[in-house]
């Protein structure tokens, strides 16, 4: 027991000064992630963070413990699902302006790049990336997003999170470097790059080597020790393409204990590599070269065979997949969403951007996988409830926000207090019931969402209260 004379810290923060503001948001229907769904629930809200999650007698019963005299509380009820904030674990916002090569159609990855190369080459010159990707960013948080991996390319898109006050980071792409140049301009002209990028109000700032055929080895081995150092996360475009896929020889899958035929060489870059004739993937590559670990997450992961998957959660590296923009670039096959889901790989939802996808509406990628997955011959009866979780504590556990103070992609006391409500139709009354509404949100929700609450904060809302 403490006295006024004998303060004590922990018990000041596990019995916190009365309340004296309180947003109460109600549904027939609440899904916090890191619990059971609640019916007939209610998410105590005060300042930026959640106090109380749970039935709405029980979080009403307990704000009457934890108010102040004369305190208020305000209550929003909603008639649909109540969600954590979405998270887009891929996406270049800057590109928004960019929707006129997304509606192309293209023969091959190659093909895409030749129509996406001169439209990016005028707007640099025409363009504003700066309203574009703020742009990008309003239409996420429309969607029900309020957290993103942003990939930047040009220095004026990088406040595109920020914007909107979403959380989540904004990677510092690097890409385009030979070993020689790199060594010799590229680290510094990183480092110009990182440090303007923090001086400004962003969120979070990342590094993202941007994939094994546009950088040689150098700054795969370097970027990693840079971004450690700097207390930084990795993000890497991996196994997207045809050519980035590992050979299958008489043997099996080659593997990293198999592989000292290329193991021990000093390879120049992952093409020359290939060009020697041997059958590594770049992600068993890039796993030779320490640029995989726990603070990385890659986007895609189309081409990753079952020691490529082996690899990526031995290491600890989600996939983002995007499954729409896979069609549209033509990376020549889906990714392999079934074996991911039955072997355990961490997993995120991304849309990239809009020059290689039709919306940045996380819950239509959702939509895709979860048909992809059942074409695939994934069967089990939990698939709703994993795509929820991969739009949101998965994207979190990416981003490296699923803990601590900061915690996003879920409800729960402490947490910060984003959410999304979407306008689906509820039925409670029974188990099933509770499965088919799961099954609609994954499956029909895009397009639904009706508010979006960051921070505590109302952004957007269109008439959902």
């Amino acid at each position: 027991m403490t006295t006024t004379d004998d303060f004590d810290p922990l018990y000041a923060a596990a019995h916190p000064a009365p309340l004296t503001e309180v947003t109460l948001y109600s549904a027939p229907l609440i899904i916090p992630v890191t619990g059971p769904v609640i019916l007939d629930g209610a998410i105590a809200v005060s300042g930026s963070r959640v106090v109380h999650v749970g039935t709405r007698r029980w979080v009403l019963d307990t704000l009457r413990q934890d108010m102040a005299a004369n305190a208020r509380i305000e209550e929003h009820h909603w008639h649909g699902v109540i969600t954590p904030g979405l998270i887009n674990a891929h996406t270049h916002l800057q590109y928004t302006n960019m929707s006129e090569v997304g509606r192309g159609t293209y023969q091959s990855f190659r093909d895409w790049e030749l129509g996406f190369n001169p439209v990016y080459e005028r707007l640099c010159e025409e363009g504003d990336w700066k309203a574009s990707a703020e742009e990008g960013a309003r239409m996420m948080v429309e969607a029900g997003t309020t957290a993103a991996a942003d990939i930047v390319t040009d220095p004026e898109a990088a406040g595109a999170l920020a914007s909107q006050g979403m959380h989540g980071v904004a990677y510092w792409e690097v890409m385009d470097w030979r070993n020689d140049e790199w060594r010799k301009v590229g680290v510094r002209e990183l480092v110009r790059h990182l440090g303007r990028m923090r001086a400004e109000d962003l969120p979070s700032v990342g590094i993202s080597p941007h994939a094994p055929y546009t950088l040689e080895t150098a700054p795969f081995v370097d970027l990693p020790d840079i971004a450690r150092q700097l207390d930084m996360r990795l993000h890497i475009h991996l196994a997207e393409t045809p050519m980035e896929a590992g050979a299958h020889g008489a043997e099996g899958t080659l593997s990293t204990y198999s592989a000292a035929s290329w193991r021990d060489e000093n390879w120049t870059s992952y093409q020359q590599l290939k060009d020697a004739g041997q059958g590594a993937s770049a992600i068993q590559f890039l796993d030779q070269l320490g640029s995989l670990g726990p603070d990385v997450h890659i986007a895609h992961g189309v081409w990753a065979d079952a020691e490529d998957r082996r690899i990526l959660r031995q290491r600890g590296v989600g996939v983002a997949l995007c499954p729409r923009s896979n069609r549209i670039t033509v990376t020549g096959r889906d990714a392999p969403i079934r074996e991911y889901l039955e072997e355990g790989n961490l997993l995120a939802v991304g849309t990239d951007s809009l020059s290689s996808s039709p919306s940045l509406d996380v819950l239509d990628d959702v939509a895709m996988l979860y048909d992809l997955a059942r074409e695939q011959g994934y069967a089990g009866d939990d698939l709703s409830h994993r795509l929820i979780r991969m739009m949101t504590l998965g994207g979190a556990q990416e981003l490296g926000m699923h803990v601590g103070a900061g915690r996003i992609g879920q409800i729960n006391a402490g947490a910060m207090a984003d959410l999304a409500f979407f306008d689906v139709p509820v039925y409670v009354a029974t188990p099933r019931g509770i499965e088919d509404t799961l099954e609609e949100l994954v499956r029909h929700g895009a397009g639904t969402n009706r508010a979006t609450v960051i921070s505590g904060r109302v952004v957007y809302n269109d008439g959902a209260f």
